[in-house]
């Protein structure tokens, strides 16, 4: 709403630069704006004297968008550039773009409000600035996939959330790829419950299902395959939603938001540990002509297109598993 509204250019009256310098060949694009605080961030930060709570200084009513130089003239200068002041230049600013700058649409810019809630709910569901964290007890764990349980609840609403939003249709690009998000979740969370058990109070784990009551050490041998080929699919599955994920973000950014998740940059994920200690961490995106409207075939067709991903756990197919 905030970059929208401004038009990715700094609000002040002097300066209205672009706040967004385009992709090269060989580089992304370079983000120059800030969203500068009104009334103070923190109560001992420029203007920080306020009853508004934390939450309430993030939003977008207390938020200005400005190049980083007149972002730090406005908190250097705060006796100048009051609350008051500064909420004149941002109406001002807006009502501009509204009046006078060329190419202002603003049928388009509700359907972009519209999304940056999608967008910013997602984000949240799906717990995006802590993927590496909570995806790593998935990779993890010694061959014994966990998740928090919070984070499952999570995820298995979203799948319904995503199923049921009615969106715009304005970029069909970044629609399909929360689709194809919402069809590696499911496929996880269904592949992942099949053998599930809590995990003290707070987590599931895989079971570890290989473990007998009789000395019959055929079974045992064939549930430990069928076991191993649970879990790399399991670990696969997780890579594959890493991978949607970071398309979804990449769609944003092409299509719609050029400055999203710059700062963060791409999801990463851990796996191990390895030798006892160590871990792995990669960077697993779609590739090549993998990016299409819809990267993910289905689970059925999954089980051999993730032999010739960027990365892969499987080392056996599901017929070599299969209990005698």
């Amino acid at each position: 709403m905030l970059w929208g509204r401004a038009a990715n250019h700094c609000a002040f009256p002097e300066c209205q630069t672009e706040l967004v310098v385009d992709a090269t060949e060989t580089d992304d694009e370079s983000l120059v704006g800030e969203e500068c605080h009104i009334v103070g961030k923190s109560s001992d930060g420029p203007r920080g004297e306020s009853p508004l709570t934390a939450e309430q200084r993030d939003k977008y009513n207390n938020l200005v968008l400005l190049c980083s130089v007149h972002h730090k003239v406005v908190d250097d200068q705060s006796g100048e550039y009051t609350v008051n002041r500064l909420h004149e230049i941002k109406s001002e600013h807006e009502q501009w773009v509204r009046e006078s700058l060329a190419g202002f649409d603003a049928a388009k810019q509700r359907d972009d409000e519209q999304y940056a809630d999608l967008i910013q709910e997602f984000c949240h569901r799906v717990g995006l600035d802590k993927w590496q964290n909570w995806s790593s007890f998935v990779l993890g764990g010694g061959g014994y996939p966990k998740i928090h349980k919070d984070i499952h609840s999570s995820l298995e609403a979203t799948r319904e959330w995503l199923l049921s939003r009615v969106l715009p249709q304005r970029y069909p690009e970044i629609e399909s790829s929360l689709q194809n998000f919402r069809l590696v979740l499911q496929d996880f969370i269904n592949v992942f419950a099949e053998h599930s058990e809590p995990f003290g109070e707070d987590m599931l784990a895989t079971e570890r299902f290989y473990k007998i009551d009789e000395w019959n050490p055929e079974r045992y041998e064939r549930l430990g395959q069928l076991h191993e080929y649970h879990v790399d699919l399991v670990q696969d599955l997780m890579l594959e939603l890493t991978r949607s994920a970071n398309y979804v973000c990449d769609r944003i950014r092409e299509r719609y938001f050029p400055a999203f998740r710059l700062k963060e940059g791409v999801l990463l994920a851990s796996h191990g540990p390895y030798m006892g200690v160590t871990y792995k961490t990669g960077r697993y995106e779609y590739r090549g002509d993998e990016r299409t409207d819809r990267p993910y075939p289905g689970l059925e067709e999954f089980k051999e297109v993730r032999f010739k991903r960027d990365h892969f756990f499987g080392r056996q197919t599901e017929a070599d598993s299969e209990p005698q």
